[in-house]
């Protein structure tokens, strides 16, 4: 007798006559904030839901996943979730072996994870197992991509720069929490002015001020979208604090400690649809997701502390600051941010932003910028504009000129002001040699 339906037996035949009711004919009525599982009933979802969430201590974005999951698979077993035990554990670890082997080449590899881990937790919760390392290992793809996600195209920094480049600036904001910070997209909207490090800025007649151009911004343990379950710290761009205290201090409302730092993009889906937009602007197809992936090469390639030996790459900073558990989150918990390891993460930092004011942003390097003060300096004695040499200084200071256009027309204004001083010099050796031999 094939398992599947010799383990629907075990259950009883109570609903084998009665199919499936459509969700929203379940579910109507049932509040919004109510995620629809697939469950025959909202009170057995919230009964589930509580024994996931007190067993395991789930956040929601997981108990959300774990619930559709277990749906799912009880849905495919016709097996109610509270009779597992009348089933036994053997015949459940069967069970989803063989949905595994079912299912393998429609599902996601990600997605059948989801569902034997789900299963594998429920059986937990009601006590079937004492640990979750006691269900049957089942070997399988367990990666986090789809196939044809291996495939995509990646983010490239051409691809970022034209985002910066056309976004308004509240979308260089979230370009620079979610693809330079590393930020998770359901966390950006749960973050406040608070969340800033005290010293790093001030709060005064309603506005604020970064004192510090690479400001901390902590993330706390308990907001909804931290996997880790851990505080950390990410760092800010100083071009992106910048667009940031601009944005904060023009809005009506006065800055207060509660004030969200994006207040257009209020939820996850909103910024999922505004990076989906500004990426279908400049022609690039994927998932909005790759800017954490850009975050994360970004950090790893550029994050690095000097040694006496060279430069080595700190990755367990950088995974500490994409919200992972590691040496330092282990550390962390135990002491807060000391002034020296602020500064030392600081300085560490110093690389990551200066590669973005130049490859990203546009702005002059430091070398670069004191060659061009230098050059400006020469073209006023020149006669160059005194005003126009600072005003071009000024922009290629902030990005808003790049070297290219800036060597161009500083050799142009330098060449205008040869030509005139060469034109009054004629015409002042003109007009003295007309006055020496003018008739009497």
């Amino acid at each position: 007798m094939n398992k599947q339906v010799e383990l629907s037996q075990q259950v009883g035949a109570a609903q084998n006559e009665q199919p499936i009711e459509p969700r929203k004919a379940v579910f109507s009525g049932v509040p919004k904030h109510t995620l629809l599982t697939g469950f025959a009933s909202p009170e057995l979802e919230t009964k589930i839901r509580e024994m996931f969430k007190t067993r395991l201590n789930l956040k929601r974005t997981s108990l959300n996943g774990y619930t559709f999951a277990l749906a799912r698979f009880c849905n495919s077993q016709k097996i109610e979730p509270f009779d597992f035990a009348k089933v036994g554990l053997e015949r459940v670890e069967e069970a989803v072996e063989q949905f595994i082997r079912n299912y393998q080449n429609e599902l996601s590899p990600k997605y059948l994870n989801t569902i034997y881990c789900a299963v594998k937790s429920w059986c937990f919760c009601t006590r079937m197992i004492k640990s979750r390392k006691l269900f049957r290992e089942v070997k399988f793809d367990k990666s986090s991509r789809k196939v044809d996600a291996i495939t995509e195209l990646s983010l490239e920094t051409s691809h970022i720069k034209k985002l910066v480049e056309m976004a308004d600036i509240d979308g260089k904001i979230l370009i620079g929490l979610y693809g330079f910070a590393g930020l998770r997209p359901v966390l950006i909207p749960r973050l406040t002015v608070g969340d800033f490090a005290a010293n790093d800025y001030t709060l005064q007649n309603g506005k604020i001020h970064f004192v510090s151009k690479n400001p901390f911004l902590f993330v706390r343990k308990e907001l909804e979208g931290n996997k880790a379950h851990i505080k950390f710290f990410t760092i800010l761009p100083s071009k992106v604090a910048e667009l940031l205290e601009i944005v904060l201090n023009s809005a009506d409302e006065p800055v207060t400690l509660k004030t969200p730092l994006l207040r257009k993009h209020g939820s996850a889906p909103a910024i999922y649809q505004k990076i989906v937009q500004m990426f279908a602007k400049i022609g690039f197809v994927g998932r909005p997701y790759l800017l954490r992936s850009y975050a994360d090469k970004l950090l790893d390639r550029n994050l690095a502390c000097s040694e006496a030996s060279g430069e080595k790459r700190d990755t367990d900073l950088k995974e500490f600051m994409m919200g992972h558990k590691g040496t330092i989150a282990a550390v962390y918990q135990f002491k807060a941010l000391s002034e020296e390891d602020a500064k030392q993460y600081r300085k560490m930092f110093e690389g990551v932003d200066k590669w973005l004011n130049v490859n990203v942003f546009g702005m002059a390097a430091e070398d670069d910028y004191n060659r061009a003060k230098m050059q400006c300096e020469v073209a006023v004695k020149f006669g160059a504009s005194q005003e126009r040499m600072t005003e071009m200084l000024a922009l290629l200071n902030v990005g808003k000129m790049t070297m290219q256009a800036f060597d161009a027309e500083l050799s142009v204004a330098i060449d205008t002001a040869q030509k005139r001083n060469l034109e009054n010099r004629f015409d002042a050796l003109f007009k003295a040699y007309q006055a020496t031999h003018a008739p009497q």
